[in-house]
Formats: C-alpha cells, structure tokens, sequence
C-alpha cells in the first residue's frame, strides 16, 4: 500500500478515534458505574476492540507488513532465536536482554507480526496494571483506560508500528506499586526493579535515576542494590565483548525532532554552525536539563513520600528528555503517554483533553511531513520560504509548546500539589 495512502487512512482513523474520545469523555457517571460492577468486561472489551481486532484487521486481513522499528526488532530477535550473542553477532540499541524478551513470540510464530502482537499485549498488561493502581485514588480509572486505548499516539506506534517505549512506564509502575505496598524499607526491591530494567529496556531509562535518588530515603543503599546487579552483568559483557556492550550508546548521536534544538536550530546557526556529524556536545547539553530538572522537582518535593512523586519525577524526566535532548523524536511520547493521561489530565477541564488531543494528532502526523519532505535540518531563516518547510516547522513548534505544558503540570502536581483546585 503506497506510503501517502498509509498516511491518509491514519488520519480517518485518528479522526474516529477522536470522536469517540469526546464522547468518553462526556459519560463519566456511566464508565463509573462499570468501574464498579463490570470493570474486567469492559477494559477486555476495549482491548478486543481497540487492539485485537485492528491488529487482526491490518495483518491478517490486509495482510500488511510491519512497519517502524519491527523489521530491526524482528533481525535481533531472529538472531537472539539462533543463539547469538548480542552486540556481537547482531546490532542492538537496546539493552542486552531485551532482543532475547522479543524473541519469545517468533519462537511461537516466526513472523515480524508476531512482535507487533507481543508489544500490543505487554502495552495492555502495563494498562491493567495503571488501572488497578489508579481505581483506588479515582472513579475515573476505568474511563482513563478506554481513553488511553482510543489515543491516536498509542494506536499508531504501538499497535501498527509496535514501539516499545510504553515499557519504561511499566518498569517505573512496578517501582512504584513497590514503595506503596512497602513504604518503609523499599531500596532493595527498587534498587533490583531499577537494574533489571537497565538490562531489559534503554539505556535512557538511566535518565531517572538521580531524581529518584533524591527522594529515596536510603540512595545508598538503593544504589549498593544496584551495582550488585549491574556491575556483574556489565563485567560479564565486557568478558564477553569488550566495550561493543556501548553500542546503544551511539544511537543518541543522530539529530532528530520535535525538540527544543531542533525549531531553535535557525537561530543557533546564524551565531554557530553545527556540524550534524559532531553533535554529541549538543546531546550532552541537553542531557544536563534532562537530568537537573526532574532533579530539581524531585528536590523541592523531598518532604513527600516517594511514592507520592514518583509518578511525577518519570513524566518529567522522559518529557524533559523530549523537549531538551537533540535526538529525541515524536515516538517516544509513549514512554510516558499513559502516566500522563492518568496522573496529569483532568478531563474536566477542557483545555486538559484539548492539549491531550493535539498533542496526540502532532504525534502522528509530524514525523510523517518531516519524513516525506526528506527529513530538512532547519538551517536558515530562509529555508521557511518553501511552505511546506514552514508547516512542517509550525508543527514542531506546536509540539514542543505540548512538552512544556505537560511539564508545567506534572511540576505543579508533583512539587506544590496544594495548589491544585479540585471539584
């Protein structure tokens, strides 16, 4: 199927998807009544009709191929089936066991929409799991999850394109159903969730960890935990590999967008030309605010509970990493999507889920314009002359502005709740 047709069919759906949206949102009293009587019925019901049949629908109806990262992730994990040894006998910008995890579906059905599956099923085991955390705290749970599955974001990466971001937000949502079932005495369990996560997902999900140390009540003993985990496994490696265990490192030196360097590239160019081929000095800047900001925020509010803030810290780290990281892209709004929707948005107030909305449409459709105008570095005001570079730069102006409004509230949430007006 042509990749324009693609294109357009996404944007009918998206369309649909938000309708329905408008109209969750709008029978509040009813998905609270099923949150109590009927609450298992109704979120297999969204899984089957969101999920299943769609997948069903796209990749053995139409029998499409997978597109996005499932070709790659279907290389490693054909690999890994074979017994190779990663890094070595096959690429991977993962962490070392996550080619090995993806591989357990091929060895079922070896097909690269064996994958996709697998990603749609661990997204929805990470939805139940929010849920059944968030029913106690709000009568909305259950609606939040059937928002969430309507989400265009989550519908196109996950289930047509199978990304794997969501699963940074599982690893933090065990991390904090931990310190909530053992709010006293919880730097071990954490401390082990922490460097098993290091093993299994990125080596991005790092970013969270000096946040998290600050309002750990033993980071010392947490990071003890840690290093008994990790440094074996990395000596191990090493023992193995040499230093080719830092290939996922160098997957954070390509320039993407939308972020904050990429719309202010045309300024920075008239007082410093960047060199796209040494630009890891631009990701190690960006990387000082990705990390000194949730920092900040878990600083300010070190008199609470971690598992008071936890959630917020992980939203604002992974949207600082968006807003300030050069090689960050659109996709990796799903690594928090879901703890937004569920601690951040009040779907009463309407410029909440108006913001939700756009920022899940500019989700979509902004990497699909830059891809389609050949991926243009803004490099001169003079380049907006062509109207299509424009639009596609209005876009990603609009998505930064997105950014910043989740980390202004996910601020306000996490370190001055009292000022929060509830109804």
């Amino acid at each position: 199927m042509p990749v324009l047709t693609v294109f357009y069919i996404k944007l009918l759906i998206n369309l649909g998807l938000t309708f329905a949206i408008v109209w969750t949102v709008s029978r509040t009293a009813l998905f609270a009544k099923w949150q109590i009587e009927n609450e298992k019925m109704i979120f297999l019901l969204g899984f089957v009709l969101l999920r299943l049949i769609p997948w069903i629908g796209i990749f053995l109806v139409l029998n499409e191929d997978p597109r996005g990262d499932i070709p790659f992730f279907f290389y490693k994990a054909e690999a890994a089936k074979k017994g190779g040894f990663v890094y070595r006998d096959f690429w991977s910008y993962h962490a070392p066991l996550y080619a090995y995890i993806i591989s357990l579906p091929v060895w079922i059905w070896h097909n690269s929409r064996a994958i996709v599956l697998f990603m749609v099923l661990m997204e929805s085991g990470i939805l139940w799991l929010t849920y059944k955390t968030y029913k106690f705290r709000t009568e909305r749970a259950l609606q939040l999850a059937i928002i969430y599955y309507l989400l265009p974001a989550g519908f196109m990466y996950i289930l047509v394109d199978g990304q794997e971001e969501v699963w940074f937000w599982g690893a933090a949502l065990l991390m904090w159903r931990f310190t909530i079932r053992k709010p006293e005495n919880y730097e071990v369990g954490i401390g082990l969730l922490y460097a098993l996560a290091l093993l299994t997902i990125k080596v991005t999900f790092i970013f969270l960890l000096p946040a998290l140390l600050l309002v750990a009540k033993k980071p010392v003993k947490m990071l003890l935990v840690m290093a008994a985990v990790g440094l074996p496994a990395i000596g191990f490696l090493y023992w193995q590999i040499g230093d080719l265990f830092l290939m996922p490192i160098q997957h954070t030196e390509q320039l993407m967008t939308p972020n904050l360097f990429s719309i202010s590239r045309p300024f920075i160019e008239m007082i410093i030309p960047i060199n796209e081929k040494k630009s890891t000095l631009i990701n190690w800047f960006g990387l000082l605010f990705t990390v000194f900001i949730p920092a900040y925020m878990a600083y300010k509010a070190r008199y609470r509970h971690i598992n008071e803030v936890l959630p917020g810290i992980f939203i604002a780290c992974f949207v600082c990493m968006m807003i300030f990281q050069a090689s960050a892209m659109g996709a990796y709004v799903i690594a928090y999507l879901m703890a937004v929707l569920f601690e951040i948005v009040d779907l009463r107030k309407t410029a909440h889920v108006a913001v939700l909305l756009l920022l899940n449409w500019l989700t979509v459709v902004q990497p699909f314009i830059w891809v389609y105008i050949k991926q243009p570095a803004y490099t001169s005001l003079a380049m907006f002359a062509n109207a299509a570079y424009l639009f596609e730069y209005v876009l990603q102006i609009l998505n930064v502005l997105c950014f910043f409004w989740v980390l202004r509230e996910t601020y306000r949430k996490t370190v001055r709740p009292e000022n929060l007006v509830t109804a």
